[in-house]
């Protein structure tokens, strides 16, 4: 059967306790009211619980890219939950530092880091803010990465550009198609167009390549209890329930593509 692979993604930008209460108070109209009246007691940006049971619900597994400084805290603070998620089958991945992709001994570091922890090779990467320039990719390659997901196109369309993927060298590049945080920015779609957007852009893939196409999302960790960000259920919803569909983690794609 002709397939759309679905390379599902949550990019891990925040420190394991959140940000300080006063930076979702200032953001507050981004959460329901019972979100932020229990914010004392439950941080709202930490959702590896949450996103774990999901995807477990629908047979799905996804990617983590995790920074390995954060503000006022560390990598190390994810240790357990680096180790959940590699025994029940999800990838880890390197968010590197956008100060990084100029120097090979920062990324190494960085990636030397994150494998203490995961106790295994880390093989894709993603740059937080999504820097790149032409050197990145000769870095990665020389480190050990297979496969990196940084490229944007478009920030505010779904363009065919932003589809399928392309090899530099022996490094496998897959652009972004959805980002959560550029559908309520620069698309402006409200929580209700998130789910036909979704749809869209399936369709839109399809219509590209029927016989195969992949379609990178990243859905950040800390959105999830976030007005638009709280669909993310749907989605996995929507994309499982059609015949076509596979969703993957990095790593399983590059697999697929090499067995090809």
């Amino acid at each position: 059967m002709p397939l759309q692979y679905i390379f599902l993604s949550h990019d891990v930008d925040w420190r394991k306790q959140g940000p300080p209460k006063e930076h979702v108070l200032n953001r507050a109209e981004r959460f329901d009211e019972s979100t932020i009246r229990n914010i004392d007691s439950k941080n709202p940006y930490y959702n590896f619980p949450q996103y774990m049971e999901i995807e477990e619900r629908f047979d799905a597994r996804s990617t983590f890219f995790f920074r390995t400084k954060y503000e006022n805290g560390d990598v190390t603070d994810y240790e357990d939950e680096i180790s959940s998620l590699k025994k029940g089958g999800w990838e880890i991945g390197l968010h590197c530092d956008p100060s990084s992709i100029y120097d090979l001994a920062k990324i190494r570091q960085e990636k030397e880091i994150l494998e203490s922890l995961t106790r295994t090779k880390v093989f894709g990467n993603r740059v937080h803010y999504l820097g790149f320039n032409n050197e990145l990719p000769k870095k990665l390659q020389e480190l050990g990465f297979v496969y990196d997901s940084t490229v944007k196109n478009s920030k505010d369309q779904i363009i065919k550009e932003d589809f399928g993927f392309f090899q530099l060298e022996r490094l496998f590049e897959f652009p972004i198609t959805l980002m959560d945080a550029y559908m309520f920015t620069y698309m402006g779609l409200s929580e209700e167009q998130v789910l036909p957007v979704v749809q869209k852009a399936l369709n839109e893939s399809r219509q590209i390549n029927a016989s195969f196409n992949i379609m990178t999302i990243i859905w950040h960790d800390n959105v999830l209890q976030m007005k638009g960000g709280r669909m993310y259920k749907k989605i996995l919803e929507f994309l499982t329930q059609q015949d076509d569909v596979k969703i993957c983690t990095g790593i399983n794609l590059v697999n697929i593509l090499k067995n090809a």
